[in-house]
C-alpha cells in the first residue's frame, strides 16, 4: 500500500507542474509593471507557499484514503490506495475531457441543466469505478513506475524549493530597502496652530450620477443633500482613472497616471517617495492618519506607509479563510515582495478552493461605522494639531448589500439580497462578456442589471446615513471648529454601456464623474461650483487650504480661487486606463483616454483607433458619438490628447534612459 511520502511526491510533482505552467502564464502580465529581478522572488515564495499547500493536501488525501481503504475492509472488500487513485485519476480525467469537449463544441455561455449534470456525473463515477476494478490488479505497479519516472522531476523541485527558502528569506528579512530620499521641494516647518485639520472621505466606487444630491431620480443622499447646502459643491469632478489604485495614487500625488505609471494592480509607486501630499503635510507640521479599507489604495500600496502616524490594520468582520490568508500575507511580504499574494489570485485554483468553502457574509464587508469609530477614538486621544485624516471607506464598492433596513429600500424584488446571489451574477456576466467590450445589455440581462442599481442605491442610502452620524459626532465633540471635510470618491460605478462595475476598457461618466464636495471650518453658505475640475486638482487645492506652497511635480492646480468667489481660466481635464501597458519604461501604446473641454468630451481608444465624441449637456449619458458630425472639435480634442500623450511618452522614454546610465554607472 502506498505509504504517505510516495502519496506527497506525487501531489508535491503535480502541484509543481501546475506552478510551472501558471509561472508562464504569470510572467506575461508581470513583465507589464516590473522586471524579473523582482518575478524571482515572487515566484520563490509562491513555490513555498504552494508546497506548504502540497504537504497539507497530501496529508488530507492519505487519511482519506487511509480512512476508505479501512471501510471498505469492513465489508469484505480489497481496496488499497493504489485502486483509490486510479480511481481518482479516472475521474479526473473524464471530467476534464468532458468539460474541454463541451468548450469546443457547446457554446461555453449556453447553461446546463442540473439533470443533465447529474447525468454526466454518474456517468463519470460509473466509468471510473470500472475503470478502477478492471485494472485493480495493476494499479500497485502502476503506481511503482509513476513513482520512479517521477523521480527526476522530485529532485528537480525539490532543488528549486531549497534555492526558494534564502531567496525569500533574503529579501523579506535581509534586504536593505533604499529610504533615501530625493531633496524636497519643500522645507519643514513648524505647525502652524492656526492651519486647518483636513479630513478627506473617500467612498469607494461612489458614482455621482447615482447621487440625489447632483440630481439622481432616487433619494439615495438625503443627509448629503442637506450638508452639502451650506458647503462647497463641484458638479463637474472628474476622476483620474475608473479603478483604485492609479485614481488614488493620483489622488495622493497629485500627478496623472501616466506620469505615476502605476498602470496595474501589482504597480507600485516611484521612488521618489517624498512626492505625495502626505509627505509634504507631515513636513510642514501635520499629524498625518490613514482609515483605509481597500487594500487596492493601502497606504502600503500606495508608497506613503512612511508617512502616516496611524495606521490602524483592518480585520474583516465574519474573515473568510480566504480573507485571512491574504491578509496575513500581506502583512508579512508586500513590503517586500511585489506578488505576494500569487497563490491568492482569483484565477490560481487555490482561489476557488476557498472561494467555496469560506464563510457566507450578509452584510457589505467592512462597515462605515467601524472606520469613523476608529478614527473617532483616535480623536479622543487627543493627536497633535493640525492633523490631516485620509478616510477611504469600501461600500459602496459591489458587493452591494447594505444592512437593515435599508435593503429593499428602493426595490422590494427577492433578486440579489445576500452576496452568494450577487457573486454568481458577478461571474455569469464576467463569462458573458459584460465586464469587457460589450455595448448594451440585452433586455434579460438588464432586468438583472436594473435590480444590482438598485442594491446599489440601497447602499448609498446606507453610507449617507453612516455619514450623517460621523458629522453629529464630530458636531457633538466640537471638532469642526478648525476642520475641512472633503467629500469625494476614487471612481463610479457602471451599470449602463454594456459593462459592469467599474474598470474596463472605456471612461464612461458613470465611471469618471465623481463627486465633490467641500465643506470649510466655519462655512454656512453653500456653492455651486460648475467648473470643470480634475482629482489631480485635489491634492494642490488641500495643500493650498493649508496654507503651503504647492510643489512643482505636482500637476493639478489648486482651485481655492472657485472656493473664494473667484473665476479660474478655463483647462482641460484628462482621465485614462493604461492596464494594458507595460509601466517599465515603455512608451503607451494602448488602453483609453478621455479629455474634457467645454461641453465636451472625447473617448480615445488607443489599441483599436476607436473615437467618441459627446456633448455632455445635451448627451449626459453618451449616447450619440459626434466625432463623424463635428469633426473640428473633435479633431481639437484627440489633439490635446495626441499632444498630451507624445509629451508623457518622451519623459517615460528619457527617464528610462537616466536609470539605465544610472545602473550601469552603479554597476561598475
Amino acid at each position: 500500500m502506498a505509504s504517505y511520502p510516495q502519496l506527497f511526491r506525487l501531489i508535491f510533482v503535480i502541484f509543481s507542474l501546475y506552478l510551472m505552467g501558471d509561472a508562464f502564464y504569470r510572467w506575461d502580465g508581470f513583465r507589464y509593471y516590473a522586471s524579473f529581478s523582482e518575478f524571482l522572488p515572487s515566484l520563490a515564495l509562491a513555490g513555498i507557499l504552494w508546497s506548504i499547500v502540497a504537504v497539507a493536501a497530501s496529508l488530507l488525501a492519505w487519511i482519506t484514503l487511509w480512512t476508505s481503504g479501512r471501510v471498505f475492509k469492513r465489508f469484505g472488500l480489497k481496496v488499497n490506495i493504489e485502486h483509490l487513485l486510479l480511481f481518482i485519476g479516472s475521474s479526473v480525467f473524464l471530467g476534464a475531457l468532458i468539460w474541454i469537449s463541451k468548450q469546443i463544441l457547446v457554446s461555453p455561455d449556453k447553461t446546463v441543466t442540473m439533470q443533465t449534470k447529474l447525468i454526466v456525473s454518474v456517468s463519470i463515477l460509473l466509468v471510473s469505478v470500472f475503470i478502477a476494478w478492471r485494472f485493480r490488479n495493476k494499479a500497485v505497479r502502476w503506481m511503482e513506475i509513476v513513482q520512479e519516472r517521477i523521480t527526476p522531476l522530485v529532485w528537480i523541485f525539490g532543488i528549486c524549493l531549497t534555492l526558494a527558502i534564502p531567496l525569500v528569506t533574503y529579501n523579506t528579512w535581509l534586504k536593505q530597502t533604499d529610504n533615501k530620499e530625493l531633496q524636497k521641494d519643500i522645507q519643514s516647518s513648524i505647525a502652524d496652530k492656526k492651519q486647518p485639520n483636513i479630513i478627506v472621505v473617500i467612498f469607494d466606487a461612489l458614482s455621482a450620477q447615482d447621487m440625489s444630491v447632483y440630481g439622481y431620480s432616487r433619494p439615495t443622499t438625503p443627509f448629503i443633500d442637506e450638508w452639502s447646502k451650506s458647503a462647497s459643491l463641484f458638479t463637474r469632478a472628474e476622476s483620474a482613472s475608473n479603478w483604485t489604485t492609479p485614481a488614488m495614487v493620483s489622488l495622493i500625488t497629485g500627478k496623472r497616471v501616466w506620469t505615476h505609471r502605476v498602470y496595474n494592480v501589482e504597480g507600485q509607486v516611484s521612488s521618489k517617495r517624498n512626492e505625495n501630499i502626505a509627505s509634504v503635510l507631515k513636513n510642514n507640521g501635520y499629524y498625518n492618519m490613514a482609515y483605509i479599507t481597500n487594500d487596492y489604495a493601502s497606504a502600503k500600496r500606495l508608497g506613503v506607509k512612511n508617512d502616516f502616524d496611524i495606521i490602524p490594520a483592518w480585520r474583516m468582520p465574519h474573515s473568510s479563510l480566504f480573507e485571512i490568508i491574504n491578509t496575513s500575507l500581506y502583512r508579512m511580504f508586500a513590503d517586500r515582495i511585489r506578488l505576494y499574494n500569487w497563490i491568492m489570485k482569483e484565477d490560481f485554483i487555490l482561489y476557488r478552493l476557498l472561494f467555496v468553502i469560506s464563510p457566507k457574509l450578509t452584510a457589505t464587508i467592512i462597515q462605515p461605522d467601524i472606520v469613523f469609530n476608529s478614527f473617532m477614538e483616535s480623536l479622543d486621544n487627543a493627536p497633535p494639531e493640525p492633523y490631516f485624516a485620509w478616510i477611504h471607506l469600501y461600500p459602496p464598492h459591489n458587493p452591494y448589500v447594505p444592512p437593515e433596513p435599508y435593503m429593499g429600500r428602493f426595490d422590494s424584488s427577492p433578486k440579489f439580497r445576500d452576496i452568494d446571489s450577487q457573486a454568481l451574477i458577478h461571474k455569469k456576466l464576467r463569462r458573458e462578456g459584460y465586464l469587457g467590450d460589450k455595448k448594451y445589455f440585452p433586455e434579460d440581462v438588464r432586468k438583472d442589471i436594473d435590480i444590482l442599481r438598485t442594491r446599489y442605491n440601497e447602499l448609498i442610502l446606507y453610507i449617507d446615513s453612516q455619514f450623517k452620524n460621523f458629522i453629529e459626532k464630530l458636531q457633538k465633540k466640537n471638532k469642526l471648529d478648525n476642520t475641512v471635510i472633503i467629500l469625494t470618491s476614487d471612481h463610479g460605478e457602471s451599470f449602463e454601456h454594456g459593462f459592469f462595475t467599474h474598470g474596463g476598457p472605456y471612461l464612461h461618466e458613470t465611471m469618471t464623474y465623481i463627486p465633490l464636495i467641500i465643506k470649510e471650518a466655519g462655512q454656512s453658505k453653500g456653492k455651486i461650483i460648475d467648473d470643470l475640475v480634475e482629482q489631480v486638482d485635489i491634492p494642490a487645492s488641500i495643500l493650498d487650504l493649508a496654507g503651503i506652497p504647492v510643489p512643482s511635480w505636482i500637476e493639478g492646480r489648486s482651485f481655492m480661487p472657485l472656493l473664494r468667489g473667484k473665476n479660474l481660466h478655463a483647462k482641460p481635464a484628462l482621465s485614462m486606463n493604461a492596464k494594458t501597458n507595460m509601466s517599465q519604461g515603455h512608451e503607451i501604446s494602448s488602453g483609453c483616454i478621455s479629455v474634457w473641454k467645454d461641453d465636451y468630451k472625447l473617448m480615445y481608444r488607443l489599441d483599436t483607433n476607436e473615437i467618441m465624441l459627446f456633448n455632455l449637456i445635451q448627451d449626459p449619458h453618451e449616447l450619440n458619438n459626434l466625432f463623424d458630425k463635428e469633426p473640428e472639435t473633435g479633431q481639437s480634442l484627440l489633439d490635446i490628447i495626441n499632444e498630451n500623450l507624445k509629451v508623457a511618452n518622451e519623459r517615460i522614454i528619457k527617464e528610462n534612459i537616466q536609470t539605465t546610465r544610472q545602473d550601469t554607472e552603479n554597476k561598475l
